[in-house]
């Protein structure tokens, strides 16, 4: 590949239903075509090389946000396809390029999507086994509600969800995000099954990696910084994090288990 690290790819998109090798040859093309336009891909490179962040802001695109939407479709044999569409969003608040990986649940009849910033699946940055990944999940209701969880891990974060979709639906897991996401998609499948149900209905997930590459001790604080700012239960009326997170989420728990 010319600018996508497959390495990177998997593990940032483990866990979806895309085929990823495909989605890598896509993708790079996408960005080869857009190289042509604006040079903007072999730009991201060299800032990668010089550093990266830490070298200062990385190049953009002065007319609006890059996005590369990768698409996947499904024929009626079951086969899986791919294409890419390039975006300029000149309405959009952010300004660094992102990847969005768009799919729709064919059980729910919802749209989900994943949002990986462009320059983490790049080549020329750092391994990312062993480190942590920052990540956010919004989920969206039939009445206009986003409710919203960040949480971190070391692990595919993708994997992470699919541990809370699984607690939610079969598992009827304790845990806000798994309560909220279980009650959301029962009102969902009682609509697509012609019920009447008057509780909001899932319709969307939108799942964001905020930061890559992390130290311990930086995905922490990370975390801590957004879940008191957007999502946590006891402060915000759509957060779905239930404690602190970082290391005020550790000493929360901490607390209760001395308490018992």
């Amino acid at each position: 590949m010319r600018y996508i690290d497959g390495d990177a790819l998997k593990q940032l998109a483990q866990g979806l239903t895309f085929d990823l090798p495909q989605c890598e040859q896509v993708l790079d093309s996408a960005l080869i075509g857009l190289n042509t336009q604006n040079g903007l891909p072999d730009r991201m490179l060299a800032w990668i090389r010089a550093g990266g962040v830490a070298s200062g802001p990385g190049p953009v695109e002065p007319r609006g946000r890059i996005i590369v939407d990768i698409t996947q479709t499904i024929n009626a044999d079951g086969q899986q396809g791919y294409f890419a569409a390039v975006l300029c969003k000149n309405d959009e608040q952010e300004t660094a390029p992102v990847v969005f990986f768009s799919m729709h649940s064919p059980t729910l009849d919802v749209p989900m999507r994943v949002e990986v910033p462009l320059r983490a699946l790049m080549l020329g940055n750092p391994p990312l086994a062993g480190s942590y990944t920052l990540y956010v999940h919004a989920l969206i209701s039939s009445d206009g509600a986003t409710y919203v969880y960040y949480g971190i891990t070391k692990r595919g974060w993708s994997i992470r969800f699919n541990e809370h979709t699984r607690a939610a639906v079969t598992q009827r897991s304790k845990r806000l995000l798994a309560r909220k996401l279980d009650d959301l998609i029962d009102a969902r499948a009682a609509e697509l099954a012609g019920r009447r149900d008057d509780r909001a209905k899932l319709a969307g997930i939108v799942s964001s990696v905020c930061g890559t590459g992390m130290s311990r001790e930086a995905a922490l604080a990370a975390e801590e910084r957004m879940v008191d700012k957007y999502s946590l239960a006891s402060k915000h009326p759509y957060g779905l994090n239930m404690i602190p997170g970082g290391l005020a989420g550790i000493r929360h728990i901490r607390h209760f288990l001395r308490k018992r």
